[in-house]
């Protein structure tokens, strides 16, 4: 009998696996989670309980080598991203791995290598690419349609004061925010920043080959509550990144061309709207909004992750990908460090 359904173990209690992941499982056609850990045996215990699921485990290391899991879902800190994939890849686990893949390059060849040396599928988990209008938009300029490309804005930022985590430490930080910790390997560009370098790079269908950085870290925590980047794109097209943990909520891609421009207001919007505008204002402009209906962006990519584990088909966006996601920002980084711009 073909197997019709991949099981899968979520590694941690990340809240992006609560709330995300699990509900997306449950409205997928062949995806199941079966199994959740933690290095505290209760809080394991706790969520596998709240959330139906059947089995749990007080260390990672036992969950990947569960014989009745096909493949796991990794939203551990960033800094822990590389040695769990590549241990699960050892266990025979898929994996499905949390943004970003890794936070240096090095590490997601690791990862990658991990991957083909023992016959598993990874691949990063940035869902916002499976939302119609970047689609859309991705389609429409490589069509011409706008013209020739020379300037994008995108952004995602938010107030870390409105997430879960209200009480503050004796360091001023949103109590248990790894966001804020950099031996996690926090701060706003690799938590919410890479979302928009990854949006750019996806829409204009290339890579950047200058980067320039500036960034702001408000409390002397050692990592970035604010950042802002360029990328320079080969035929000109120069695009402006800002990701802040210190501002009200705001996801957004604009791109502007010598023929038009296209607006996404609400980048994570499964059914947001994409404004197309056409004309060059003196001679009048002719807009057009889009309104697009889509499923569940991460009960899209759960099911397409495991419809490549059960038919063995590649992946749509296999691993190199992020890989390419990391090098812009770790690049980003570098600029910030040495203070110049950094050619990639």
């Amino acid at each position: 009998m073909i197997k019709k359904i991949v099981k899968y173990g979520l590694i941690s209690t990340a809240q992006i696996g609560l709330n995300a992941h699990i509900p997306a499982a449950r409205e997928s056609k062949n995806s199941s989670i079966v199994s959740i850990s933690s290095r505290e045996s209760e809080k394991a215990e706790e969520a596998a309980k709240k959330y139906n699921i059947e089995r749990w485990y007080s260390s990672y290391s036992e969950q990947i080598n569960d014989p009745d899991i096909d493949a796991v879902i990794n939203p551990l800190p960033n800094s822990m991203h590389s040695e769990w994939t590549i241990k699960s890849a050892e266990a025979g686990k898929h994996i499905l791995c949390e943004k970003p893949l890794s936070t240096t390059v090095e590490e997601c060849k690791k990862m990658i290598d991990a991957a083909k040396a023992n016959n598993v599928l990874l691949v990063e988990a940035f869902t916002h690419r499976w939302n119609p209008h970047l689609r859309k938009a991705k389609e429409l300029i490589s069509k011409g349609t706008i013209g020739k490309i020379s300037t994008i804005d995108s952004s995602l930022s938010f107030s870390a004061a409105d997430t879960v985590y209200q009480k503050m430490d004796i360091l001023g930080r949103p109590q248990s925010n790894i966001r804020f910790l950099r031996d996690l390997d926090g701060g706003s560009l690799w938590d919410a920043g890479c979302y928009a370098v990854y949006a750019t790079r996806f829409v204009m269908g290339e890579e950047p080959v200058l980067v320039s950085g500036l960034s702001n870290d408000s409390g002397g925590w050692g990592i970035d509550t604010t950042f802002s980047g360029i990328m320079k794109f080969k035929d000109g097209a120069i695009a402006n990144i800002i990701s802040s943990m210190e501002q009200p909520f705001r996801s957004y891609i604009s791109i502007r061309g010598s023929k038009g421009r296209i607006d996404i207001p609400e980048m994570f919007n499964d059914s947001g709207p994409i404004i197309i505008e056409m004309g060059d204002g003196r001679s009048g402009r002719d807009e057009k909004i889009i309104s697009t209906t889509a499923p569940y962006r991460f009960t899209v990519q759960i099911n397409e992750f495991s419809e490549c584990i059960l038919a063995n088909k590649i992946p749509e966006f296999p691993p190199e990908d992020g890989l390419l996601n990391t090098k812009v920002i770790q690049a980003f980084y570098e600029s910030v460090k040495l203070g110049k711009i950094i050619e990639i």
